[in-house]
């Protein structure tokens, strides 16, 4: 008896009910549409003229940010391409933009990110005049990314907005000093944020918080410190100033310090700014915490947890004998919903006066000191050391975690380092330093005329050395960096030179932007 054959999408297709085989093929995912595509031609033609790839290119960027940040990065090299190639049927050319976007990001995501994060991607020096006084320190020392603008603080009251991905200055932000209070003298910034809705700074000294709009880089509003109820007057905010603040979608997390005569206090406030930048904004956290003197504190939060990061003095204002320099450094970590103190992480320290560097992401928390030569990793979940790492003998400038797969540490030399987060969470041994996955120094001496294109340096770990044997032409001479910040598409460093100028160090690891 001969055998019954029937193929569903190819009678469907027969009977013009594609929009049938659309919602079919809308769940599967990426390598299963691959393969589906080589069971016959009617197959093929229908998956890849599918209307079904707009559905599935939205969904994947509204359930993963990071599906999301590639898309908008492919966009920016691709999107004048695929859009000017001749099709007389818009529909069709609708379908086919949206099918090869789809494939071009997994592509980047599967084969070339990763790959190019362990073998080096492209790398770009962009100079430029950082109006800094060298001896009194007033280079930008601050630097964030989003998924398309490179923010860097230059002098006390200067936002600069790049592209980062052509490095191209595209804005100044200047600080509305008529809406700062300026009892504490002329306020010079210290903090600056970004995401996908704001831009915010803060100041060293100064209690407001400034907020653009991402977009448009339009100033949406210069946020004052939330008053505690009846010991506040309308304007009297010189008490008042921000110890650290972070953005988290339209919420605002900042902790301000109120200085007084009969208190040292410290209040934790979060806070949802309207998106379009009408309406008021709306207090949702207010909590008065750390009564004891501190040096520093800086916040970080997701949709899981707010942690604290918080340097403690045991004893310093105590009279003699009882004076102390012993210090604790604590991690307290907070539910994101109840605001509950979920975990209160310990951890002594012999300088209290030296910088921690720390970092969080996605439940885990990276952390090292500038004099120690290993850094730590916590999970938030469980308030445990997870892993200790030796990193080196160089003071630890900067410190990130990079989605759930890499580490990546700058020392004071400017020398990157990428590690691999995955293998050291897994790595039964407590303390090891085998993770690393390589080193790149953008910081050595560059001459004036050499190419900005590093050289590959054969070793047992590959090191990027940006520097070519060009002995006629005088070197430029570092004196350090100042910030280092980095996300899943590129590693972002500033440093500034002798002469008075800063420059901005990028490496890309997107194939779109070779």
């Amino acid at each position: 008896m001969e055998e019954f054959k029937f193929d569903l999408i190819e009678s469907l297709h027969s009977q013009y009910l594609d929009f049938i085989c659309d919602q079919i093929f809308a769940y599967l995912d990426y390598d299963s549409l691959t393969n589906s595509k080589m069971v016959s031609v009617v197959w093929k033609k229908i998956i890849s003229k599918g209307e079904f790839w707009k559905v599935m290119v939205e969904r994947k960027k509204k359930v993963l940010p990071y599906w999301k940040k590639v898309f908008d990065a492919v966009k920016v090299f691709k999107d004048k391409e695929l859009m000017s190639r001749g099709n007389a049927d818009a529909s069709e050319r609708h379908c086919e933009y949206y099918h090869t976007m789809y494939c071009l990001v997994e592509d980047e995501i599967q084969k070339s990110v990763d790959s190019n994060w362990r073998a080096g991607g492209k790398y770009q020096r962009v100079k430029y005049a950082s109006f800094g006084n060298q001896t009194f320190g007033v280079h930008g020392c601050e630097c964030e990314v989003d998924s398309q603008w490179i923010v860097q603080i230059q002098q006390h009251c200067r936002i600069l907005v790049r592209n980062r991905w052509t490095l191209k200055l595209e804005k100044v932000l200047e600080i509305p000093l008529t809406e700062i209070n300026m009892n504490g003298g002329y306020p010079k910034l210290t903090r600056l944020k970004i995401n996908s809705n704001f831009i915010t700074a803060s100041f060293c000294v100064h209690p407001e918080i400034c907020v653009w709009d991402a977009k448009s880089h339009e100033l949406l509003r210069v946020l004052k410190p939330v008053p505690e109820q009846g010991n506040q007057v309308e304007g009297e905010y010189g008490q008042f100033y921000v110890k650290g603040h972070c953005l988290w979608n339209d919420l605002l997390l900042s902790c301000y310090a109120r200085i007084s005569e009969a208190d040292e206090s410290f209040i934790v406030t979060l806070r949802r700014i309207p998106l379009n930048g009408d309406g008021e904004v709306t207090l949702l956290y207010y909590q008065k915490v750390l009564p004891k003197p501190i040096s520093s504190l800086e916040v970080a939060m997701d949709d899981d947890y707010i942690v604290l990061f918080v340097p403690k003095y045991l004893n310093f204002y105590e009279p003699m004998p009882n004076f102390s320099m012993d210090a604790t450094f604590e991690i307290e970590i907070r539910c994101a919903v109840s605001y509950d103190v979920v975990y209160n992480i310990s951890i002594p320290t012999s300088s209290p006066f030296q910088r921690f560097q720390f970092h969080y992401l996605n439940g885990f928390i990276v952390m090292g000191h500038t004099e120690e030569n290993f850094f730590r990793i916590w999970s938030a979940g469980d308030g445990r050391c997870v892993k200790t790492i030796c990193y080196g003998d160089k003071g630890l400038c900067a410190i990130r975690i990079i989605s759930d797969k890499y580490i990546v540490t700058c020392d004071d030399d400017g020398v990157l380092k990428i590690w691999d987060f995955q293998a050291a969470l897994i790595h039964p041994e407590p303390f090891n330093s085998n993770f690393l996955i390589r080193q790149m120094s953008h910081l050595k001496a560059i001459p004036r005329a050499a190419s900005v294109k590093p050289s590959v340096v054969s070793s047992k770990v590959k090191r990027i050395d940006a520097r070519k044997k060009t002995p006629r032409v005088p070197p430029i001479e570092y004196m350090g960096s100042t910030c280092m910040v980095a996300d899943e598409l590129q590693t972002i460093l500033v440093s500034h030179s002798e002469d008075g100028s800063s420059y901005l160090h990028v490496e890309t690891f997107l194939n779109a932007a070779q």
